[in-house]
């Protein structure tokens, strides 16, 4: 391998001399040579060139301002200057800017020979380190990339403790500060069918695909993220936007575009949203249960307990007074009147308590000292979720305060434990059938 030189000197007899010397006995050879600075600037713009040798005094740009401009733009040029001035002070600004050496006129060709090794040996070095650095840093990109899918994989599919959340956010560099997460589950239709198999060649085809498919449908649009099931073909996609079936839907003609590649329609199932990064696999569990229960090819299909989960909440929330799930919030007339457990009315009335700011069922579940799946468990039986109650009690609150008080809505929403006016809007007028200034408009 040659290294790349450019000789920079406006005169004549020096730039052709330099440029016979026999350079390749050094490991260079000449890319071209230049009059002054300008001219040698527009050459690197438009040439690789590994070293430049210059003269100081030259008309348009000298040498010191060329190197200046070159350290600015091509930091990786390295520059020797060439003087027929013994000025001290001219050698110590080419130092100072970066110049790996500084020779007199007129030439000594062991001096010049001398030189040039060492800056080969400089520009060697400096090679094989970023060589190893760009090893090393693919050898982290990989191994972050690794971290990344397994966390991913256990979000889906375990529950997880704080400690292991903040760590596998931390390793996969996974950002997960949304307020609310639903999961989808997609799986190619062929795959369901009776006896439904696949070669290995093909399996790793299909999963490597999905995965590169949905890093640019999905993560490149900063909508969540997503895990591919080597295993099974399934690909897991989380959203941490609000509008989360909105953009499921949208996924569906995308499958339709890639049909030739798969063989195949794509179908899926959309999870139960949840609130806390700690619940995703919960979401996950109701996507594939959602998936499972879906008999349709092509199409995407909610929870199948999704709509008796919540069911007792919309149709309460559109009724003028509110009146059974105010009920459910004050304790008089929910399952609580039949025998359910304690733990469960204590972390009722520490929703009550705490609706008002941020709230996440394993924070609730720590509070009566039990896991969040017991506490899930204990919500499902009762015929509610932790999600209905909490968004019981905030919107049975909203309501009171959009009739009773002149505060602005962006206030109520903050009052009632939500940081986004649009999602609080949209959660309200699902369960009531009315924006939140309608209701106001009405209830007045």
């Amino acid at each position: 391998m040659y290294y790349k030189l450019l000789i920079v000197d406006d005169e004549k007899e020096i730039r052709e001399g330099l440029a016979s010397w026999a350079w390749e006995k050094v490991g260079i050879e000449v890319a071209g040579i230049c009059s002054h600075g300008l001219e040698a600037l527009q050459f690197v713009e438009e040439r690789p060139v590994d070293i430049v040798i210059t003269d100081i005094r030259m008309p348009f740009m000298d040498g010191l301002e060329l190197m200046s401009a070159l350290n600015a733009r091509y930091p990786f040029i390295r520059v020797v200057i060439l003087s027929g001035y013994n000025d001290f002070e001219y050698a110590q600004k080419a130092l100072q800017c970066g110049a790996i050496d500084y020779l007199l006129k007129p030439l000594q060709f062991q001096m010049l020979q001398d030189t040039f090794i060492r800056a080969v040996e400089r520009l060697s070095e400096e090679k094989q380190a970023e060589l190893r650095i760009s090893v090393l840093r693919r050898k982290a990109e990989l191994l972050a990339r690794v971290l990344r899918v397994e966390f991913l994989r256990r979000l889906f599919q375990e529950p997880l403790s704080e400690v292991e959340l903040e760590q596998g956010i931390s390793d996969g560099e996974v950002l997960l500060d949304a307020s609310r997460y639903t999961v989808a589950v997609f799986r190619p239709d062929r795959l369901a069918e009776p006896g439904a198999t696949i070669g290995d060649k093909e399996k790793k085809l299909l999963v490597f695909s999905l995965d590169n498919i949905l890093t640019d449908l999905w993560e490149g649009k900063e909508l969540g993220y997503h895990w591919v099931n080597a295993q099974t073909g399934e690909a897991f996609v989380l959203s941490v936007k609000p509008e989360a079936e909105t953009h499921f839907a949208e996924l569906l003609p995308q499958w339709r575009k890639y049909r030739g590649l798969f063989k195949s329609s794509f179908s899926g199932g959309i999870g139960r949203p949840v609130s806390s990064p700690a619940d995703i696999y919960l979401s996950a569990q109701s996507a594939s249960a959602a998936l499972a229960a879906n008999l349709e090819e092509g199409t995407l299909a909610p929870a199948p307990s999704e709509e008796s989960a919540s069911r007792t909440v919309p149709a309460v929330l559109a009724s003028k007074e509110l009146s059974a799930v105010a009920a459910g919030a004050d304790g008089s007339q929910t399952a609580e009147a039949e025998p359910v457990s304690m733990l469960l009315v204590q972390a009722k009335q520490y929703i009550r308590d705490h609706f008002n700011r941020s709230l996440t069922l394993k924070e609730v579940a720590d509070q009566v000292h039990i896991s969040g799946s017991h506490l899930f468990a204990l919500f499902k039986n009762s015929g509610q979720t932790f999600l209905s109650f909490l968004t019981s009690i905030r919107l049975q609150r909203a309501m009171e305060l959009l009739s009773g008080s002149n505060l602005k809505i962006y206030e109520i929403v903050e009052q009632v434990g939500y940081s986004d006016p649009a999602y609080f809007t949209e959660v309200f007028k699902k369960y009531t059938g009315k924006t939140p200034h309608e209701y106001r408009s009405k209830s007045r």
